[in-house]
Formats: structure tokens, sequence, C-alpha cells
């Protein structure tokens, strides 16, 4: 037990901060990443980026009839068919279906043709990384339990912080070493307080019925399909064993679903498209209202009869999507999302700079007490995580633009260069953590891969470069390479000010104590 109640907390942020702090890390940057995935996707679809130039952009008639016929040749027996209109923040028609099984497969589509375009990991990966690892239920649980320990970081380094606002306007860079660590960590922690205890108790709470069933277990028997029913107001259609003789037309129905709807349709699917009692359902957006827009329409498949208008969804089910919508910003435009974004990573800076204060910290009782294992590994992941990790994702951009179009299985390569690049760059800083140049080295690594983004953009595609982008105004996507050269800088100035500093050693007292010893 600590002496105090300012002890004990300081403690529990300590621990708390450091058994999460990696992992945080890497979901913070996920998470602040994919405050624009859509963008993302776009800007590593180049084959489409040429839709801005026609005289007619927008795609108010959606091709669902090409697009899951392009499905139905696949996946004829899914359990179920998605399709996702193309709009301002996404040029591609993207598709999906789900197996009886549970797995999904998706496939984009050019929208004028209906046809497969290359395929990209784009910012869909950053996304999964963010909610479950790419480690499915399991990814998820931990996910929650590293959000759960930060919440709990959060509030006791409120506690334990008796000069919060004074600590908000102090940072001392030039100070060098552990001070000016501290002052980053207490900044960014101090600014961004109110967005980190936000995104951290919401996106715990996304998946509570998936980790808290005790009451859904009382009340549905455990029956969560039944629970979204009820609580979104949803209809369902069992399976009448009898195959489907002829699926209606969906762009058809379109005008129809909008109008019922008021709003425009941003997906279409159907549901179990093989058997007679299939159903063609609409859904909207979530860009319009915090609170996700759940309400959808549903057609007879066979004959395209309406059969239901989804209710309006009970209090609780509103509370829960408002608080999603939070998290997940669709909403409010690109001006919000860009301040989530910059809050993001001060809560990605505020993380890398508490588990260099531990580093710091302890340096100088390590350097006395003699050479502890343990100490090192936590040196090399702090190098191999907070700073590999970005040098990772700009080499998923880049791989986007240098792989071939028609490389098999392509997503999955782009992934393999992101996890390649991070092993290699992590292995490499704990290399050099004796050294103590493991962070200039990643430092400027990262920056000279920020710097080709634009570079091989401009060498590999006619329309996508900066110098095609900026002239037509299309800021979404030269924003990617106008951020990449940001972070160039940013990265830059890092290694910089990492040069100047000396390596890690205890002072020469210390030494020669510890030498006597």
């Amino acid at each position: 037990m600590k002496n105090s109640l300012r002890q004990s907390m300081a403690w529990l942020h300590t621990w708390a901060g450091l058994l999460a702090g990696w992992l945080l890390f890497v979901i913070f940057v996920g998470g602040t990443l994919s405050c624009f995935d859509r963008e993302l996707d776009d800007w590593m679809r180049p084959s489409l980026h040429d839709i801005n130039a026609t005289p007619a952009p927008r795609f108010d008639a959606p091709m669902f009839d090409n697009a899951f016929a392009q499905i139905a040749a696949r996946a004829p027996g899914a359990h179920s068919w998605w399709a996702h209109a193309p709009h301002e923040r996404e040029r591609a028609m993207e598709t999906f279906w789900m197996l009886d099984d549970g797995t999904t497969r998706k496939l984009t589509l050019d929208p004028r043709t209906a046809t497969p375009v290359p395929e990209t990991a784009g910012g869909d990966f950053f996304f999964e990384l963010h909610w479950n690892l790419h480690a499915g239920t399991t990814g998820m649980f931990i996910v929650a339990f590293a959000g759960m320990l930060m919440l709990v970081a959060l509030v006791a380094g409120v506690i334990t912080h008796k000069r919060i606002f004074k600590d908000f306007f102090t940072f001392r860079p030039s100070a060098g070493g552990q001070r000016a660590w501290l002052d980053g960590h207490n900044l960014t922690g101090v600014l961004g307080l109110p967005f980190h205890l936000l995104i951290a108790y919401t996106g715990v709470i996304i998946f509570a019925t998936s980790y808290i069933t005790g009451g859904l277990d009382t009340a549905y028997k455990g029956d969560l399909n039944r629970f979204f029913q009820e609580a979104g107001g949803f209809h369902e259609r069992e399976d009448a064993g009898r195959p489907l003789a002829r699926l209606h037309s969906i762009d058809a129905l379109v005008a129809d679903a909008q109008r019922r709807m008021g709003q425009p349709v941003d997906w279409a699917s159907v549901e179990h498209p093989d058997d007679v009692s299939a159903l063609i359902i609409f859904g909207t957006d979530h860009a319009r209202h915090v609170a996700w827009d759940m309400q959808q329409v549903q057609y007879d498949a066979a004959t395209g009869a309406f059969v239901h208008h989804s209710a309006p969804p009970t209090v609780g089910y509103l509370t829960y999507s408002f608080l999603g919508g939070l998290h997940m910003v669709q909403f409010g435009g690109g001006g919000l999302r860009a301040l989530y974004f910059l809050l993001g990573l001060t809560g990605c800076v505020m993380l890398a700079s508490g588990m260099q204060v531990w580093v710091r910290k302890r340096a100088q009782r390590i350097a006395a007490a003699g050479p502890v294992s343990g100490y090192g590994i936590v040196q090399g992941l702090n190098i191999g995580v907070v700073a590999g990790m970005p040098f990772a994702c700009a080499t998923l951009l880049l791989a986007n633009r240098l792989l071939p179009a028609q490389t098999p299985e392509r997503a999955r390569a782009e992934i393999a260069v992101f996890c390649t690049a991070w092993a290699v760059a992590a292995c490499w800083g704990m290399g050099r953590t004796r050294s103590g140049r493991g962070w200039r080295d990643l430092f400027a690594g990262t920056a000279l891969a920020c710097v080709a983004i634009p570079l091989v953009n401009f060498a590999t595609t006619d329309a996508s470069h900066l110098l095609a982008t900026l002239p037509q105004g299309q800021w979404s996507l030269a924003s990617v390479d106008l951020v990449a050269l940001a972070f160039a800088a940013g990265f830059g100035w890092l290694a910089h000010r990492a040069a100047l500093r000396s390596p890690l050693r205890p002072p020469m007292a210390l030494r020669t104590a510890a030498q006597g010893a």
C-alpha cells in the first residue's frame, strides 16, 4: 500500500500505462489514421482518380444491379450480399458477401462499369488494426482490455497531477532528457484529456454487448440477433427452403427507398439471395447525425413489393448509437475529422512520451544497480513500437504505388510489406539501443519514407499526384501527399533532435560508484 491517495494513483497511473502503453500506441495510431479511412481507400485506388475529371462525377443512380451480378457470379449461395454506393469521400463501389459460416469477402468495383479494380489494404487496414488488431474476436477483447486500462490510467493521472493546469503551459524541449519527455507527456495529456476520456470510454462501450453479456443471457438467452432486431426496429424473414426464380431489379427500387427514408441511399443488401424469402434492403449513411442512422427499408426480392420500414430505435439503442457515432466521427464533415485526427496525434505523443519518461526516470537507478535485462527490453520495445510503426505505415502507402496492379492477393501483399517493414525497423532500432542511435535512425528513415510518398506517387500515376490534384481542387487526394510531407518535416526534426542528444549513459559519479561497489 502507498502512503497517500496521490501516491497510490501515481503507482496506478504508471503501471496501467506501462502494461498497455505499446498496445495503446498501436491502437491510437490505427484509430487516428482511420479518421480518414475512406480518403485513404480512395487515394490507394489510383485507377479511379479520373472520375472527378468527367463532366458528371456524381452517381445519383448507383449500379447496384451490375454490382450484385458480380457477387452472384462468385457467391450465389452466400448468406447475404452488400454494396455501398460511391460518394464524395470514396469513388469506388465496395461490395461484400457473407457466407453461412460468418466469414466475409470483399470486391471493389469501378462504379462506371462495375468491373473489379486492383485490390488494396486501404484505410480499412488501419480501421481493423484499431478495433481488433486483425485478430478477430480475440483481438477485440484485447483492445477492450487495453481501453479499460487507459481509462484507469487517465483517471489516476488526473488525481496524481497536482499541477495539471500549470503543466499545460510548460514545455521545455531545449531541456532535453527526461524533462523534455515529461513536459511533452503532460502537455499532450492535458490538451487532449477530454478527447482521450471520450475515445477510451466510447471505444470500450461500442462492443459492450460482446463482453458484458449478463443482461442478454438473461433477457434474450444469448440471442444477439433478436436483441438487435427489437432494439433497432429491424425485421428478418426465415428461409423458406425454396429457390428464388428471379431477383427483382435493385436499381428500380432506389427512388422509392430514398422517398421513404427521406435521405439518399448509401447501401443496398440482399438477405438469403438464393431463397424465395430473400429481402432487398436499403439504408442511409451515418454522416448527417451524431447517432448512427440505422433506418432501413425492405422489399420482397422476387416482386419488389414494399415489406417493412424499420421502426424508430429504442432510447437505449439511440444512446448506444450516439456514443458509437461520437467515437467513429462519420458526422460533421472533414473539419471535425481533422480535429479528431489532430487530437489523436496528441494521444500518440502522450503514450510515446509517457513510455519514454518511464525509461528515463529509471536510467540512473538502473546504472547504479548494474545491468538489468528487463530494462533493456523496455528500451528496445519503446524504439521498436513508437519509432518503428510510423515507418511501417509509410511503407504501406509506398507499397500501394510500387506493387504491380496484377499482383495476386495484392491487399495481403501490402499488409506483408507493412509487417516486414515494422519487424525490420524494430529489430534495427532495438539493435541500436546500446549505442543510443535507434531513435535517430528510425526517425530519419520515417522522414525519408514520408518524403518518398509524393515522389513515388508522381512517378507512378498520371492523375493522382500533387501537380494534378491541386489544380483540379481534389483536396482529398492532395491532402495525403501534403500530410506525408508534413510528417516528413516532423520526423526529420525528431531525427535531428535525437542526433544531438547523447546516448543514455549513467552520470560519471554513478558509474564510478557502481564500479567501486
